[in-house]
């Protein structure tokens, strides 16, 4: 969601966007085709065709070594990167989004972070707000910095609100931002079941709460 508010906002100025998704797994199958849920809004918000996005689709919701795995497949390292290349050939921002966090495997010997390392890709981390994101993103920042990465910074996704846990989900991102030593990028609003396939309510909440100067590097 918060892919799609950056993709149609980004859009909306102008910007020739484009939208990648190395790996997508738990994908539904239609007329006997696999088809990425997260491939099709991101493709609808960039204006591409959703077969377009992702280099491998799976049906399995695991990590992308299991999903692969699981049927028998192998993904392809110079794929990847590939796919990535073809795709930025042809636009002037390209957003690619990981499937799960950054070290989950997506290959023999490779994680998303071996990815970013191979692609040269400057790095945000969205944060989904709920007990225990704090722990979750400053080892993400950590592990960055161990690689030599620097992360232009963080989004906070407000996904819901929990009043057993209140405290926590009203302090996640001030306390994120004492501790992590990188920029705060915003928050990204709670946004309704029914809202969040709105592409131009989402590209307005991102042009509202987001810096997306600082993800262009201006």
């Amino acid at each position: 969601m918060v892919s799609c508010a950056i993709l149609r906002a980004l859009a909306r100025r102008g910007i020739n966007v484009a939208a990648c998704k190395p790996v997508e797994t738990g994908c539904r199958t239609e007329d006997g085709e696999l088809v990425g849920s997260d491939c099709v809004r991101m493709a609808a918000a960039s204006g591409q065709k959703p077969a377009d996005v992702a280099a491998y689709l799976f049906a399995e919701p695991a990590a992308p070594l299991v999903a692969a795995e699981a049927e028998g497949r192998t993904i392809e390292r110079d794929r990847l990167i590939a796919h990535f290349k073809r795709i930025a050939s042809s636009a002037d921002f390209v957003l690619v989004e990981s499937a799960g966090g950054l070290m989950v495997p997506l290959a023999e010997g490779c994680t998303t972070r071996d990815l970013v390392i191979d692609l040269g890709l400057p790095v945000v981390c969205v944060v989904a707000s709920r007990l225990g994101c704090i722990n979750h993103a400053l080892l993400t920042f950590q592990a960055l910095r161990n690689s030599g990465i620097v992360p232009v910074g963080f989004v906070m996704n407000e996904v819901a609100f929990d009043e057993e846990f209140a405290l926590a989900i009203k302090t996640n991102r001030a306390v994120i931002g004492r501790f992590a030593e990188t920029t705060d990028l915003g928050s990204m609003p709670f946004v309704a079941e029914d809202r969040r396939d709105d592409l131009e309510h989402l590209a307005d909440l991102a042009e509202q709460h987001l810096d997306l100067d600082a993800m262009l590097g201006r």
